[in-house]
Formats: structure tokens, C-alpha cells, sequence
């Protein structure tokens, strides 16, 4: 590793909020600073091996020894930053004219796009805290964004102040639900400093399973996993469509990236990974079934997809950039009526399901045929629940309209960005029997399922997602992870 791969990495790790102040004294790098700062995320993350086949050694920077405090670029870190630099990018050509000339807008993006950066390459406890925190500093000024076109209101508000007040209570529940999270995860890394003397990572071997029961809510909380993703859904659906394309994108998938990174150190947290991965994979698709708007089976279908993404550990990278680039095209897609429609709802649908030929079949079957067979045909079950999702987006009517007829150029290119990541298929490693015919299974049973779907008197029925509601799940997810790490504890601890 020489001095200037050490000096470059920390100029892009403190580019973003340099760039993020500067936009907003300098009006003329609105465009130019989201779309510079994207693409030096992009070809640092090709550098560093994010490319889906690509391989490079992992590059780790010590920045405080006493302490612990520690960054570590590796695979999985860095096929995320990848899918941070391509969604940034796509968004700041997509925003163009929707958005033309927000100064503020801008300046939050940067921040979530470094925060979110800073989350996945750090290796100490006390870096994820504060990354973590601006993270969601940022998230809750975006959501709270007012300069929503008028002829956009949100589904189900009849006058643009009431959107706007929904907006803000929407905002500050997702602030308090974090701050609560995040007070978990910093007694729990108290408590790991205490036993250690360090904020580093690998103390976490030595930790108690209390320290590890708070530390994994927190994280749990902050990448929507099970019953602490219970605020995801009404989130996404309030936000702008571009806006729950950001968040979707890689905001919240910053905390089950930390999960993985912490549970590399830790044995009793790799042993209760499964479990956090089942629950939540069958949590979501059950209530995503049952949503009755687009908006909300995608956001609830995200709750699911959080459960695949922390399932295998070693492709958790590659599945959050599958579903990165995913996710973003569905959003927007089912938000709009121009011609661009169907080729984003395909193009995302198809790599959400699963299809062989995707960047999505590659990392499912990749991801499934690493774990255990009771966790592996879970999962199957459930991709054929995520398939029936798919087909129900397809057939669903738009529930926003921008009156545009024709995307101008800078749109073409944020889709094409966006469409054209999910055609990798170049891993021959996914493409065996086996892998293939458990995607064709899925597909097959999971296509009439959507079809018909809407004959199927189950749905209709939703869950509490108050702001108490929310509070509660992360009381009660904390004394469930406490009672499975107890039970789970096959290792000595001194």
C-alpha cells in the first residue's frame, strides 16, 4: 500500500462534505459537484475490486492505533460504494429539472452519499456511530424536503400543506426512531470499550452477549431488518419517488452493511445472522403481500430484501448493489407515465425476481447456495413470494403523474445508468443446475401467484406503524436478539 493510495482514499472519504458546503456558497457546482464526487465513488470502487467478478486486496487504513479507529476497503465494501456511486450519479442527472437549482438538495445529497461511504469502509465501532448519525441527519432533512412540484401531491392528501405536514411528522418519526437505535448501539459499544480498552471491531469477539444484543438492534433499526424495519414503509411511501430511490438505493442498507462488518468479528453474531436474515426475509414478504399501493409493497418488499442482503455475509456486497440499481427503477417507475414506464418496471422487476441474466439471479443464487438447507429453501420460498411482488408492480396503474411525455436526455442517462448495472451477468459460478432451477421454480410458481393474486381475499389488512408501534418492535427485537445471543453463546468468553 503506498502513500498516495493512503492520501487518496482520505481526500475521497472528506471530498464529499467539503464539496456538500461548497455547493450550497457556490451555486454553480450544484450539478457538477453531485456529478464529479458520484463518479470519483465509481472509479474508486472499480479500483478496489466492486465490480461484480472483479477481485482486489483489501486496503485498511489505521487512523487512531490507541483506539481502534480503522478503515477497511474490501469486496463488500466496495461493490456498495459502487452502487453509492452509480445511484448519486443517476439521481443527479434525474433531479435536473425536477429539482432545478436547489442548493439544499444538493448539499444533503453529497452528505448522505460520504456518510454512507463512511459507514461501509469503516472498521471501528465509534466511526459507524458518527457516520451513521449524520446519515440520518441527512435523511431526515430530504424526507422533509417541501419543494415538491405542485402538481405532484402524495397519494391520498387533498392540498399541498397537509402533504407537507404529513412530510415533516413522517420526518421527525424517522429521527426519533434512530436516535433511539443509535442510543442502543452506543451502549452497547460503551460496554465493549470497557471490556477492551478499544473501539475496534475485534473486540467485539470479546464481547458479552448484552453488548452484542444492543449493538445488532441498532444496526437492525438502521437497515430496516424484521420488526425493527416496522418504519420503513410508511417512509418510503410519503417521500418523493426520487427520494425513496435514494434511500432504497443505499441509505438504508448502511446498516445491514455494519451488521456484516461487525459479524466478520464476531462468532456469536455470525450464528445469529440466519435468524435475523429468515425473520425479516418472511416478515416483509408477508406484509408486502398484503400492501395494497405500489409504493408500500416496494417498501415492504425492502424489508424482505434486507433479509437476503445479510443472509450469506460473503455476497452481502453484491446483493446490496443488485438491489441497489433495483429498487431506484422501480420506484420511479411506478411513479410515472412517460415512456420510460415499462422499461424500468421490467428491467427492475426482472432483477428483484430473480431472472437468469440479471445482476439480481447472480447474487440470489450466489447468496443462497452458501448457507445452511433449512435457511437456503426459506429463502427459495420466499423469492417465490418476491416474484408474485413483481408481477403485481407490473400490473399496477401509476399513482403519480409528471406530465412528461418525453425525458429529456439527462433522465435517459440516470436510467440508462440505472437499467443498464442490472445486466451483468458475467459470474458463471451462479449459472449451475441447481441455481437454475430453483430460479425457475420460483418463477414459475410465483408468476400465476401475481397474476391472480388480486382474486385472493387476504390483503387489505395492515400493521400498526405508529410512532409507539415503532418504539415497541425495537423493545421487543432487543429482548428477542438478547434471548437468541444467550442461547446462541457456544463460545468461551474470558
Amino acid at each position: 500500500m503506498t502513500e498516495l493510495t493512503i492520501e487518496l482514499t482520505l481526500v475521497w472519504v472528506a471530498l464529499p462534505f467539503w464539496l456538500a458546503f461548497a455547493t450550497y456558497l457556490l451555486p454553480a457546482l450544484i450539478r457538477p459537484g453531485l456529478v464529479i464526487m458520484a463518479g470519483l465513488t465509481i472509479a474508486y470502487a472499480v479500483r478496489q475490486g466492486g465490480l461484480p467478478g472483479a477481485t482486489a486486496a483489501p486496503l485498511e487504513l489505521q487512523l487512531l492505533d490507541h483506539f481502534g479507529v480503522t478503515l477497511r476497503i474490501d469486496g463488500n465494501a466496495a461493490a456498495m460504494l459502487l452502487a453509492h456511486g452509480l445511484v448519486t450519479l443517476g439521481v443527479a442527472l434525474y433531479l435536473d429539472r425536477r429539482f432545478v437549482g436547489s442548493r439544499f438538495l444538493a448539499m444533503q445529497l453529497l452528505i448522505i452519499h460520504g456518510s454512507a461511504n463512511a459507514v461501509v469502509i469503516s472498521a471501528d465501532l465509534i466511526s459507524v456511530y458518527v457516520a451513521l448519525e449524520v446519515l440520518s441527519i441527512g435523511v431526515f432533512l430530504l424526507l422533509t424536503y417541501s419543494r415538491r412540484a405542485e402538481s405532484q401531491p402524495m397519494l391520498g392528501e387533498s392540498a399541498p400543506h397537509r402533504s407537507r405536514d404529513r412530510q415533516l411528522w413522517v420526518g421527525l418519526r424517522y429521527l426519533f426512531m434512530s436516535n433511539v437505535a443509535m442510543l442502543f448501539y452506543l451502549m452497547g459499544a460503551i460496554l465493549v470499550y470497557v471490556r477492551t480498552g478499544s473501539l475496534a471491531m475485534s473486540g467485539l469477539a470479546l464481547a458479552d452477549p448484552t453488548a452484542l444484543a444492543l449493538i445488532a438492534v441498532g444496526l437492525l433499526a438502521k437497515g430496516a431488518v424484521f420488526v425493527a424495519g416496522l418504519w420503513l414503509p410508511l417512509t418510503y411511501a410519503t417521500a418523493d419517488p426520487v427520494i425513496a430511490a435514494v434511500l432504497s438505493g443505499f441509505t438504508t442498507k448502511a446498516g445491514a452493511m455494519a451488521l456484516v462488518r461487525c459479524s466478520e468479528f464476531s462468532p456469536l453474531l455470525v450464528q445469529g445472522l440466519p435468524y435475523f436474515s429468515a425473520g425479516a426475509a418472511v416478515f416483509g414478504i408477508l406484509l408486502a403481500l398484503m400492501a395494497s399501493t405500489p409504493q408500500r409493497l416496494l417498501a415492504w418488499s425492502s424489508v424482505s430484501q434486507m433479509g437476503f442482503v445479510i443472509a450469506a455475509p460473503q455476497w452481502a456486497g453484491l446483493y446490496g448493489l443488485a438491489h441497489g440499481l433495483a429498487k431506484p427503477l422501480l420506484f420511479v417507475g411506478a411513479a410515472i407515465t412517460n415512456c420510460w414506464r415499462w422499461p424500468l418496471l421490467i428491467l427492475g422487476t426482472a432483477s428483484l425476481a430473480g431472472v437468469p441474466g440479471t445482476l439480481g439471479y447472480a447474487a440470489k443464487a450466489l447468496s443462497l447456495s452458501s448457507l445452511d438447507p433449512w435457511h437456503e429453501w426459506l429463502l427459495v420460498g420466499v423469492t417465490v413470494g418476491t416474484t408474485c411482488i413483481a408481477v403485481r408492480v407490473l400490473r399496477a396503474f401509476p399513482s403519480q403523474t409528471n406530465g412528461d411525455t418525453t425525458p429529456a436526455w439527462p433522465d435517459k442517462v440516470a436510467l440508462v445508468l440505472w437499467g443498464g448495472g442490472l445486466l451483468w451477468f458475467w459470474l458463471p459460478a451462479a449459472y449451475d443446475v441447481d441455481n437454475l432451477i430453483k430460479a425457475f421454480l420460483s418463477l414459475g410458481l410465483g408468476i400465476p401467484l401475481g397474476w391472480f393474486w388480486e382474486r385472493i381475499p387476504v390483503k387489505g389488512w395492515r400493521l400498526d406503524e405508529g410512532l409507539e408501534a415503532v418504539v415497541g418492535g425495537l423493545s421487543v427485537v432487543l429482548v428477542l436478539v438478547w434471548i437468541l445471543l444467550s442461547r446462541v453463546n457456544h463460545v468461551a468468553l474470558p
